[in-house]
Parts: C-alpha cells; structure tokens; sequence
C-alpha cells in the first residue's frame, strides 16, 4: 500500500474509501487506520494479526478491523483479490463493531462486495450519493444479518523481530519438517540459546509453542479447502500420528479437528 494511497485512506474529507487489488504477495507492514477496515479475500486465505490475536481469514469470510487498530496481514496464497472498504466512525456504532471480528459473508453481503468490484478511492455523500449510501447500508446491516464466528481467532502472537519473522517464514515454507531450535538456530546463524532468548523476549512464548501454533494455523487453510482427510493434513504439517495432531489442535483451537471441519462445511452451505 503506497504512502499516498494511506493519506487518502485517512483523510476526513471522505467518509468512506475503497481500493481493491489483486496481489500474488501480501504486503507483511504494519498498519493502523484512523478508520475502520472491512477486509474481505477472494481466492486466497489471509491471516491477520493484531496485538492480542493471530485471527485466521478463509474464504467466504470478512473481517471487520475498528480504527485504530494495529495489525498486519500474512498469506502463502497467491492471486489474491482483496477486496477493502473504509469506514469513517461513526456515532452510536453497534457494540460488535467496536472490536475486530470475522463474519460470514452471506449472499447478500458477497453481492455488495461483488457489485463494488470495479470502485476506488474516496466517497462522500455530495459527490458519490448512491455509493455513499450502498456502503452506509453495508456498514448498519453487518451487525445485523451476519453474526461474527468464534472459530477462527487464535491465541498466539507473531514476531515483531526481523529476523524472527524471517525464522517464521522458513518455518512455513518447511511446515513438514520437524526442526529443532539448534537446527534453526544453526540455519540462522545463532545459538540456540541466543535464538530461544530472543523469542522470549520479543514474543513471551518458547520455539515449540510458536511452531505448534504455525503449524495449527496451516491446518486450519488446509482444512478450509476441503481436499485432503485429517491424517493427510496432519502429515503435511509435520506430524507422524494423527492423535499428537488432534490433541495438539483441541489445546490449541478448542475443538477437535473433525468437529471444526464440519463446522466450516455448515457455515458454508
């Protein structure tokens, strides 16, 4: 996102703004809007981090990010539309808008999405009164007909550490592979002592407990696709037995990994 692009976003002169783009590389930046960010991905899945939540975005989804809100966004999809509406606060907004939140996109919000394909840059109600109020209306009925999921946020967070979110990018393009911190730490170049400091100090969590829960986060857009059984799955992220996986993922989402794929297929059909 370019830097004039950002002030345009911000300027008070608009109500609402709008940019859509199609990208084969997610930009990894930290943000903070003085509006809010309605984020929805066509084709792709995308993993937003805020300071509290790593939050898991798949397709058909949106998320709602409130102004002011810092957060940066990751993907290992490629071709991805991006669909984004700001929006200006607004007075006596619902409660579920205070705080970021991802929503089913049912038909009729998806149409709406659809039919602002081809918008971008700002709207206001003197110069673009009928998509002025399209969006005014996207924005009141989202409390109204698409309550928020509770499956998709984990509890864990991501480095603000350069090289740990370099060490964190290895770890996903090799997802299969069961690295030790001294092998990590040797590819990088460090200790394992130093590199086990680092991620406590800049994360509050050990190695271990970062690659189980970047390896759950994958799970969870392989399960998304619906294309391969929970023991492929596991496999594929780097576990033997599929009982080690299935524990994992209960400790760490709260929900067995066949009650969660189940759950995805409902909320899509």
């Amino acid at each position: 996102m370019e830097q004039e692009q950002l002030v345009a976003i911000d300027d008070d002169r608009n109500d609402f703004y709008v940019c859509h783009t199609h990208v084969d590389r997610i930009d990894p930046r930290e943000y903070i809007h003085r509006k809010a960010r309605l984020l929805y991905a066509d084709g792709g899945i995308i993993h937003v981090f805020t300071a509290m939540k790593h939050w898991y975005l798949p397709g058909r989804f949106y998320m709602w990010i409130p102004a002011n809100t810092a957060y940066h966004l990751e993907s290992s999809s490629s071709r991805i539309h991006l669909y984004s509406f700001y929006f200006k606060e607004q007075p006596g907004v619902h409660p579920v808008l205070l705080e970021p939140n991802i929503f089913l996109s049912n038909d009729l919000m998806r149409e709406m999405f659809l039919f602002a394909q081809d918008w971008e840059g700002g709207v206001g109600k003197k110069d673009s009164y009928s998509r002025y109020c399209l969006l005014r209306a996207m924005m009141a009925i989202i409390p109204e007909m698409s309550p928020p999921i509770d499956a998709f946020p984990m509890q864990h967070p991501y480095p603000k550490n350069e090289k740990l979110r370099r060490i964190a990018r290895y770890l996903n393009t090799n997802i299969d592979q069961a690295f030790t911190i001294e092998q990590v730490a040797a590819q990088f170049g460090m200790s394992s002592r130093s590199l086990s400091r680092l991620f406590k100090e800049d994360m509050g969590i050990s190695y271990i407990r970062f690659l189980r829960a970047i390896r759950i986060a994958k799970a969870l857009e392989l399960m998304a696709e619906n294309t391969y059984s929970i023991l492929e799955i596991a496999m594929r992220i780097g576990y033997n037995e599929l009982s080690s996986f299935s524990n994992i993922f209960t400790r760490v989402t709260g929900i067995r990994p066949s009650v969660y794929m189940s759950k995805i297929n409902e909320y899509k059909n």
